[in-house]
């Protein structure tokens, strides 16, 4: 697939909606072509540009893209050190502003990306640092055909898009796809602005989220049925998707399919879809290989990949490229059951598991079994140092203003009907909001900061 076949469409259809003005796929090639005229003026380098959720971003970054311009995506709430870190981490490079303006370079004169590197996005390591992942043309466009394939995404009247375009998910699992595909994209700012679409029932086509966008928007609605009739496409990503979200969203959206999902930045994103009519859709199922990707089970059960959309490699750091990737092999960190069809259930990550009593669990489980407790929204556990059994579960039950209070006997009795006794958490915190980023995913290792001794529920 070439790029100006894939996002170079020039008709007067709608290809965005921002701030309740639309910008036609000719208007925006129009904006596309002006900075490319402007390319030769810039130096060398990563160009690094801020995910404004604006027409300049887009067009700038398709600009870069198709010209072969070596880019960098920032979110645009990162302070003065997280942007440094990063900065630094990408060699000789330079910063854009809206108006295609250099507003800051860099002082190093190496040149350290992949030669192939089109693009670079940021993710966690398992200590919370940084690594900038690069990704090639040919892992950006497989994952486009990938997900268009696997969403059904050509048959969306349009698209509502509230995840951050600094997220893999948002940039390439969504917003790509759609230009690609011709579908009119919604860009809207928070889930508020969501909600009140839905009210009005304006609210056509696809819908995507992280598992916490589902639930608060389901919050948000509360128990008047919401206008959902003209929602054809509900993508969840980024996080596993409970049962219990799963039965509630086809509810909540009854003319709409559900579709589960799986990825890694590093793998462009996408690697597994399940969709709601498939007879295991209400199970911990995470669903099948998207576009050419193949999957196995390493050794211990590790969940590994390999196909066009694996990451080149995260720059500065080929130490953690080589613990990763092997013979062309993406190691995934997360457990997984692989049925003898190909589906795949995750059973958490690698990193994660705990070992108590000398057996090892994965806290997903614990977790789901959490939220089904009446007037827990979210839930995380814990795994603190025990001379006895090895780990002591903590459980962290984020609870509503007002709830109701309950004791630790009470929660303990109600999980052992769901959990093997020594899954069951010996000690319960209360807390307001569990610690997750801007993406939604739980950050584990801030869990720690939360026992306070107010919030031990007795």
């Amino acid at each position: 697939m070439r790029t100006a076949q894939a996002f170079t469409r020039t008709d007067a259809s709608v290809a965005l909606q921002l701030g309740g003005r639309s910008l036609t796929f000719e208007s925006l090639r129009e904006a596309v072509e002006a900075r490319k005229h402007r390319l030769g003026v810039l130096p060398p380098g990563i160009a690094i540009l801020r995910a404004h959720r604006s027409r300049e971003f887009i067009a700038t970054f398709l600009a870069l893209y198709e010209a072969g311009a070596p880019l960098a995506v920032f979110a645009t709430e990162w302070t003065a050190p997280e942007t440094e870190v990063r900065r630094q981490l990408l060699g000789r490079c330079f910063e854009l502003d809206e108006s295609f303006r250099v507003s800051w370079r860099s002082e190093q004169t190496q040149t350290c990306h992949h030669p192939d590197t089109a693009l670079v996005l940021f993710t966690s390591g398992s200590m919370g640092a940084p690594r900038a992942v690069q990704l090639s043309r040919e892992n950006i466009e497989a994952n486009v055909v990938a997900v268009r394939r696997s969403l059904d995404f050509d048959t969306a009247p349009e698209q509502t898009l509230v995840l951050p375009l600094s997220y893999s998910f948002g940039l390439l699992g969504q917003l790509l796809p759609a230009l690609a595909a011709g579908v009119p994209t919604v860009l809207l700012s928070n889930l508020v602005e969501l909600k009140a679409r839905l009210e009005e029932g304006a609210l056509v086509g696809m819908l995507s989220g992280v598992p916490s966008h589902h639930e608060t928007l389901l919050r948000l609605l509360g128990e008047a049925p919401p206008r959902t009739h003209a929602v054809t496409h509900v993508i969840s990503a980024g996080a596993a998707l409970d049962v219990a979200l799963r039965q509630r969203l086809l509810r909540a959206f009854p003319r709409a399919r559900v579709y589960v999902n799986y990825g890694q930045t590093e793998l462009s994103p996408r690697v597994l879809c399940l969709r709601s009519d498939h007879p295991a859709f209400l199970s911990q199922a995470a669903g099948y290989p998207v576009g050419e990707l193949t999957v196995k089970q390493g050794d211990d059960g590790e969940l590994w990949v390999r196909g066009n959309q694996v990451m080149l490699g995260y720059l500065g750091d080929e130490g953690a490229t080589r613990g990763k990737m092997e013979g062309g092999w993406l190691r995934t960190g997360d457990l997984a059951r692989i049925d003898s069809d190909g589906l795949v259930t995750l059973l958490g990550r690698n990193d994660d598991l705990l070992k108590v009593g000398g057996e090892r669990l994965s806290p997903l489980e614990i977790e789901a079994a959490l939220r089904m407790l009446p007037h827990v929204e979210d839930a995380a556990i814990w795994g603190r140092e025990d001379a006895l059994y090895g780990t002591s579960l903590t459980a962290f039950l984020q609870l509503p203003a007002g709830a109701p209070g309950v004791s630790r006997e009470a929660l303990r009795r109600a999980l052992r009907d769901q959990l093997s006794p020594h899954k069951v958490p010996a000690d319960f915190y209360r807390v307001e909001q569990l610690p997750r980023s801007s993406n939604g995913k739980l950050q584990r290792h801030r869990l720690g900061e939360l026992l306070q001794p107010g919030r031990r529920i007795s």
